[in-house]
């Protein structure tokens, strides 16, 4: 990110950064007319680096004191008896140790019994201790499985996202939801009608999709898109991750896919706040959706929910929020040009 008036300029090396991350400010003559003899850098109102000359380098942080909220840093060009400033503020995004959740008020036992009782309080199910424990199962299994310190796993949030990420592909297989029925009905469930598409909560997800009577024996857990999303999203919920740092997708084609005209609704998925930015999480490791060689057409749609924000569902509901919201990175700093799904890419977005 660059930024300059008629003073010096400031680049930063990144124009959302989280709060575990280290900031370099790089500091140049910009439109300053004249001979410069000294640069400086303030941070917060207090001077951090000095460099005789018109450049200046300087990397500080991390900057979790400042997490969710702005960092102000003014840079300062000295000619002679006289100098120019030019200052901004970048945004530190924290999106962990937030953790509260919404208690779930769906009419079938706390669990949704409709399409409009399809919310992340009913779905995520943040009150099940089987959810927040299975949590911190992921962190610690991607911690044995990658050699990092579980201190770090545990308190850095891409950390966590890789780590969630990880679990739940290593963890759960697809299966149509046919057979999700079937399985919920035949473990006592039969009572379960959540409404459109069948979604399942995240906690019934880990206790009964992959029961060995009923379920894959290489696969600990089982369902489809949205399965896999809700489970995702619940986890880092249950980490701590702030609603705003983790969506659920739904794609929405409203003219049908090329040569499938009839076909809108093709996928879920998730968009989760991951080195600053949001970023796609699917199917993998959360490195595979990171650049738009990877674009798939199931990836196309801004249609979405969370924990404050549903329920879940298209149809006759705005979901405008999510595109509203990860359209800016946090802090209102804006991915140059009109917002497209494109912008989770960062080869588009950095």
């Amino acid at each position: 990110m660059c930024i300059w008036s008629c003073g010096p300029s400031i680049h930063l090396s990144t124009i959302h950064p989280d709060s575990d991350k280290e900031i370099t400010f790089t500091i140049g003559k910009g439109k300053v007319k004249g001979n410069i003899s000294e640069m400086q850098l303030e941070i917060e109102g207090s001077v951090v680096a000095t460099q005789p000359g018109e450049h200046l380098s300087y990397t500080g942080g991390p900057y979790p004191s400042y997490s969710n909220r702005r960092l102000n840093y003014k840079a300062i060009a000295k000619t002679g008896s006289s100098s120019k400033e030019t200052s901004g503020w970048v945004f530190v995004a924290n999106p962990k140790n937030v953790f509260s959740f919404n208690n779930a008020n769906g009419s079938n036992e706390g669990y949704p019994n409709s399409t409009t009782e399809q919310t992340g309080a009913n779905l995520y199910r943040l009150d099940k201790s089987i959810v927040r424990n299975t949590a911190q199962d992921a962190l610690m299994e991607y911690s044995n499985n990658t050699g990092k310190h579980l201190l770090e796993v545990s308190n850095i949030a891409d950390e966590m996202v890789a780590a969630v990420a990880f679990y739940v592909d290593r963890h759960m297989q697809w299966r149509n939801d046919s057979i999700n029925r079937v399985v919920f009905s035949e473990n006592g469930w039969e009572t379960y009608s959540p409404g459109w598409d069948f979604p399942q909560p995240a906690d019934l997800t880990l206790t009964i999709s992959g029961n060995l009577t009923n379920a894959s024996t290489s696969d600990d857990y089982m369902g489809d898109c949205e399965d896999f999303a809700i489970l995702r999203a619940a986890l880092l919920r249950a980490l701590g991750f702030a609603p705003w740092a983790i969506w659920n997708v739904i794609d929405f084609h409203p003219d049908g896919l090329p040569n499938r005209p009839n076909v809108r609704i093709t996928h879920e998925y998730n968009v989760v706040l991951y080195e600053g930015a949001y970023r796609i999480m699917d199917y993998g490791n959360i490195t595979r959706w990171l650049s738009s060689d990877n674009h798939w057409i199931s990836h196309e749609s801004h249609y979405g929910w969370n924990e404050e924000n549903g329920p879940r569902g298209t149809q006759n509901i705005n979901h405008e929020y999510l595109k509203n919201n990860t359209n800016n990175f946090p802090g209102g700093k804006q991915c140059p040009g009109v917002w497209s799904n494109q912008k989770y890419y960062n080869d588009v977005c950095e």
